[in-house]
């Protein structure tokens, strides 16, 4: 039962450490109602090792990450505010934003050790299972960015 567990639980983690919800969700590869079923059906398989490995690169994520995104969140919140008071200190915003900043490129940085990581456990075969499994949305693939959607055909 763990075994079958670990098969489709550490296959689910890695394509969503692999590809940001947003990118995933803009990028047209994936039809309407295609759904996980297709996709797991090409998911390369783990050694235990890899399985292992992965989940401690997950753990250590989590734990360096949930600090930042609560700072974020808190300096979020500071932002709106600033922007509530009657008289508006640009100074004060612009500092906030700075700060908003800096946490989102730490938090990116993060993810994209992460990723590179991730790729350095994988095969070559199970890279290019991987890579043809995410179509344009892929690692070190530059057609889909988080929040852009997928650009000029790059998807196609």
């Amino acid at each position: 039962m763990t075994k079958r567990l670990l098969s489709i639980v550490i296959p689910a983690f890695v394509i969503g450490i692999l590809i940001s919800g947003i990118a995933y969700a803009q990028c047209p590869q994936m039809e309407k109602g295609q759904g996980m079923t297709k996709k797991s059906e090409m998911m390369p398989s783990f050694t235990p090792a890899q399985e292992k490995e992965m989940m401690t690169l997950h753990m250590n994520l989590i734990k360096e990450t949930s600090p930042i995104e609560a700072e974020l969140k808190i300096k979020e919140i500071e932002l709106q505010m600033l922007w509530q008071e009657d008289n508006l200190d640009a100074k004060k915003i612009l500092a906030k934003v700075k700060e908003i900043g800096n946490l989102k490129a730490s938090l990116e940085e993060k993810m994209v050790n992460q990723k590179l990581s991730m790729h350095k456990i994988l095969t070559p075969e199970q890279r290019k299972m991987m890579k043809g499994m995410m179509g344009c949305c892929g690692m070190g693939d530059e057609g889909c960015k988080m929040g852009s959607g997928c650009q000029m055909g790059s998807c196609q």
